[in-house]
């Protein structure tokens, strides 16, 4: 599988924050220049987006940083690292008195409103199935049941997942009729039990292997396995929506993503494969734009 951005992976830490900064000063000048006014952006340059660490990675480079700076777009960007589909979608938030705290989902709703955007970028689901809840998924193995409790897993993607995206749909639509929301369902990994790094120390996860060897899941093969079909299911829920909603588009990376050579860890891609990612999003925006 070529990869263009191979060098992408070889960057230190302070290549990697330049190129983020500069995705962002790039669009800033662009306002600044025309005194703030967001018109003169053509429709095809806007966009909103909301997700998780795909679209708000900072160790490395993430798919927002590589569609600004490759692809040349303005992003309104609201990603959170870690945030989950049930948040973003309907705001989880409490403050000290159980009250409430207002979610994203409204300023992200009413930015829609304000650029009419003709795409709102939008990933989630990874940390809805992985970290502490993948456990939830799991059987253990001295149980002598399946692996996956395959029950619990179509409940919680083709109902409750559905659901969550099905008003997602449904806000986006009455908001700005003309925005078409562009998603993906990720790709398959392998529960390396490889996380986040910082100066040596953990900083987040991992995600995946602690669990299957928390319900005494050890065969490699086995482990795998249950991943993978966790990522298809949430696939084939996404492909679904698509089918039945015009404005909704799913972008399927399982063909695109190598398990065994483009990750950086379990649940994060490498530099060069974020790149080589963004250039699919990128030929998913100009389908729809053309």
């Amino acid at each position: 599988m070529t990869n263009k951005y191979l060098h992408m992976d070889d960057w230190t830490d302070e290549q990697v924050s330049k190129f983020k900064e500069k995705g962002k000063d790039t669009q800033m000048s662009q306002i600044e220049i025309k005194s703030g006014v967001m018109s003169f952006l053509s429709e095809s340059s806007n966009i909103v987006s909301e997700g998780d660490s795909w679209f708000d990675y900072l160790p490395g480079t993430d798919l927002i940083d590589c569609l600004r700076n490759n692809h040349n777009y303005y992003i309104k960007n609201y990603a959170k690292a870690g945030d989950t589909l049930e948040n973003m979608i309907y705001g989880t938030g409490i403050d000290n008195d159980f009250q409430r705290i207002s979610p994203s989902i409204e300023n992200v709703i009413i930015k829609i409103g304000q650029l009419r955007p003709k795409v709102f970028l939008f990933s989630g689901g990874g940390n809805d199935i992985a970290g502490e809840e993948f456990a939830s998924y799991l059987n253990h193995k001295n149980s002598g049941l399946p692996s996956l409790r395959n029950d619990y897993i179509e409940n919680m993607i083709n109902t409750v997942f559905k659901k969550y995206f099905e008003d997602l749909i449904a806000k986006v639509s009455s908001t700005s009729p003309g925005t078409n929301i562009i998603t993906h369902g990720y790709g398959h990994t392998i529960p390396t039990g490889k996380g986040v790094k910082v100066l040596f120390f953990n900083f987040s996860g991992p995600w995946l292997r602690p669990a299957l060897a928390m319900k005494g899941i050890f065969d490699a093969t086995e482990q795998k396995a249950a991943v993978e079909k966790m990522i298809n299911a949430y696939n084939e829920m996404l492909i679904g929506l698509d089918t039945s909603n015009t404005n909704f588009h799913h972008v399927d990376l399982r063909g695109h993503i190598d398990p065994y050579n483009d990750w950086s860890n379990e649940l994060h891609l490498k530099n060069s494969a974020y790149a080589r990612v963004a250039d699919i999003i990128n030929e998913k925006i100009m389908s729809i734009q053309s």
